[in-house]
């Protein structure tokens, strides 16, 4: 119903802004993209990140009026890496629904990424008017001008399966016999992660750890219960943490009760969810207590 179809759009939001925040830390950035792009090495340093999150404009077609109007569209999260003298940019898009246009979306926040960067070199270009070549007048953009490369990541933390394209050759309709034009076209290989997919965790050194493998027993509260009281790295988490556990496990009593699991350590707040999991078998058993009485009182009635 319309009641339940907000309150499921209105969890959607909340998931997917506690999971930027979360991930906007530079060390847990930096983690997430060593432990998928490069299984776990230290080639990103979070030191070398620097926040470059902002708006683009593109240019859509208006459908009655038929003429040009502008759309603004930003980021999930996006961050400069600087190593020496060299600029890179990592993003990432979060997505707790599958959505078949994903690797068109991908490909275009990446197009209007370098789309700005060209219009930035032109306008430099234009006002120092330098320009060695005829070439180079007509394009504003010179020989030795170089854009910056852009790394998107597609993170997937939804509980369905990925049933969607990863690449946009599978967005595409060659017909039922692929012929030889097939093989010709500029595919875009979407960077895609589903935490759902992965069963080790182990490429990950910071607390997506922690996240992630919780997230993988959404369906099964038993082995939930049992990581978080037999994993000891559950009973030292920043309350950013917990607050991510607690809206993307979807069990709010964590977060609000947070103080009765937090405990000092050199001078550090940390939060254990072993406490957590105890209260939550201590709740459920005294609400079935109360079912089973009031199924006595039902019965007896009846």
């Amino acid at each position: 119903d319309v009641l339940s179809l907000c309150q499921r759009r209105r969890h959607l939001g909340k998931v997917n802004d506690v999971m930027r925040h979360f991930l906007s830390d530079n060390e847990r950035f930096a983690d997430l993209f060593n432990g998928i792009f490069f299984h776990g090495q230290q080639v990103i340093l979070a030191g070398d990140l620097s926040e470059a999150s902002e708006q683009y404009t593109e240019h859509e077609m208006s459908s009655q009026l038929d003429v040009g109007r502008r759309s603004m569209r930003i980021r999930d999260i996006k961050k400069h890496l600087k190593t020496g003298s060299f600029l890179r940019i990592l993003a990432v898009e979060n997505q707790n629904l599958v959505d078949y246009s994903m690797p068109f979306r991908c490909l275009q926040y990446d197009v209007m990424e370098y789309g700005q960067q060209l219009a930035l070199l032109r306008k430099e270009n234009e006002k120092a008017g330098s320009y060695l070549s005829m070439a180079e007048k007509f394009c504003k953009i010179k020989k030795t001008d170089k854009l910056t490369p852009v790394y998107t990541l597609c993170l997937y933390h939804g509980e369905e399966k990925w049933d969607g394209p990863r690449t946009l050759g599978e967005m595409m309709d060659f017909g039922e016999s692929e012929d030889k034009m097939a093989s010709l076209f500029a595919d875009y290989p979407m960077k895609l992660y589903c935490i759902n997919e992965s069963d080790d965790f182990t490429v990950f050194h910071s607390e997506i750890k922690a996240l992630f493998q919780a997230m993988n027993y959404r369906a099964d509260k038993t082995g939930m219960r049992k990581l978080l009281q037999e994993d000891l790295s559950y009973r030292h988490l920043s309350e950013d943490t917990v607050e991510t556990l607690a809206v993307m496990l979807n069990i709010p009593g964590i977060w609000k009760n947070r103080e009765r699991y937090m405990q000092k350590n050199a001078e550090k707040e940390e939060y254990n969810m072993c406490l957590a999991i105890q209260e939550w078998k201590r709740e459920e058993r005294e609400e079935g207590k109360e079912e089973g009485r009031e199924e006595g009182i039902r019965a007896f009635i009846e």
